[in-house]
């Protein structure tokens, strides 16, 4: 293949305005018409310049490659249609193959004479196969219009932005305690212990010389996540974005510079995220409360009451942080589960996103790139019911 046609490829708009697409896809093809064997390691080393790379603990080129085949699919599907060389980076491969444009062959007419008693069921699952095919089409499209604003509101950024964007599930801490008199052990959730530190602050204040107490590798997910991550699926569907998803306790704080993050839970399940609100006008504490100081220097404090399971009121924080390097960090938390779904709801339904943008308009004049804002959430049996705006403040760039 020749520079200019590359060229031709790396400048297209099905790449994108990012210039990492291009230099990823000229690095491919330099390698591969080298005869050089490409690996993950080496991708990362020269072309992202991640000299520590640890392919078991980031998705950065694998996800980076997803994203590079899906570019040449529309680009070969629009600017490139009448190119007859194309470019194909099997799955599993970083390895170019130039492959010829295939065409189908046209088959000859054939007529198929279905007997008299098959007619009418032919033409009930035609006529059933086109009505879905018709709700279908009718549900994109109208999926497509309602989301069509997206591009310049409060998803703005991710709209545009061509890292790839990395969805963390704030789970549970768990443990677990063996009695060797027993011969026995047992999982244990404790809702004062969210973190191996302060297990091990547990285990100092309260010792016991028989059990054997150990963290385990893996968290709990409570089961509004799987809401939340519907949620966000139907609006990544609308604007045609992929995402992945972490665990926190699974998180690798080297990510942190390399994608856009979602970042969703119960806020003394978010570890580290939570030090974002550090030069906030929020303070959060890991036994489930919140405190706001005002203008005035006044300190308000803020903790769920009533019974989750019956009707209680939770409070919600949603917020817009710039990351490290650049890239952008969205936090959807709450002080128990309704609240954190609450939060995102404000954010994925696209009237609850409507009236909130307009809010933020009529206060601050415009939508503020960084944010903060506080709901209080009224909800029966850990489901949101509804909510009000208590608090919001634009955060500086």
């Amino acid at each position: 293949m020749d520079q200019q046609t590359l060229q031709k490829i790396t400048t297209s708009k099905s790449l994108g305005r990012s210039k990492t697409y291009g230099i990823l896809l000229e690095y491919l093809v330099r390698k591969t018409q080298a005869g050089e064997t490409v690996k993950e390691y080496t991708i990362a080393q020269e072309v992202f310049n991640k000299p520590d790379f640890d392919p078991s603990q980031s998705t950065l080129v694998r996800v980076h490659m997803y994203n590079l085949r899906k570019k040449l699919n529309h680009y070969y599907k629009h600017e490139g249609r009448d190119e007859q060389l194309l470019i194909e980076i099997p799955k599993g491969s970083y390895e170019i193959k130039f492959v010829e444009r295939s065409h189908g062959a046209h088959k000859g007419d054939t007529k198929v004479i279905l007997p008299e008693r098959w007619r009418p069921l032919v033409w009930t699952g035609t006529a059933l196969l086109m009505l879905s095919l018709f709700i279908n089409v009718f549900l994109a499209l109208d999926r497509r219009s309602r989301a069509g604003d997206l591009h310049k509101g409060l998803w703005k950024d991710l709209y545009e932005s061509d890292r790839s964007c990395v969805v963390v599930l704030g789970d549970l801490f768990i443990y677990q305690e063996a009695d060797p008199e027993l011969s026995n052990g047992r999982s244990i959730r404790d809702p004062n212990v969210n973190s191996l530190e302060e297990l091990e602050e547990f285990q100092r204040d309260f010792p016991r010389q028989k059990v054997a107490i150990t963290p385990l590798t893996y968290g709990l997910l409570i089961r509004s996540s799987v809401v939340w991550i519907k949620q966000l699926t139907e609006i990544f569907r609308s604007i045609e974005k992929d995402f992945t998803i972490r665990t926190i306790s699974r998180f690798n704080p080297k990510e942190l510079q390399d994608h856009d993050f979602i970042v969703i839970g119960m806020v003394k399940t978010l570890g580290l995220f939570n030090s974002y609100f550090n030069d906030s006008h929020f303070r959060i504490s890991q036994n489930a409360e919140l405190s706001y100081v005002d203008t005035a220097g006044i300190t308000h404090t803020y903790r769920p009451h009533g019974d989750p399971d019956t009707y209680h009121t939770d409070y919600g924080i949603m917020a817009k942080f710039p990351g490290p390097n650049n890239n952008n960090i969205y936090y959807f938390g709450g002080l128990w589960d309704t609240g954190t779904s609450q939060s995102l709801k404000n954010f994925t339904d696209l009237n609850l996103l409507q009236s909130l943008e307009e809010a933020m308009k009529t206060k601050f004049g415009s939508l503020p790139k960084y944010y903060e804002v506080l709901f209080e959430v009224d909800g029966i049996d850990r489901m949101e019911v509804n909510s009000k705006i208590l608090i919001m403040h634009a955060l500086e760039e």
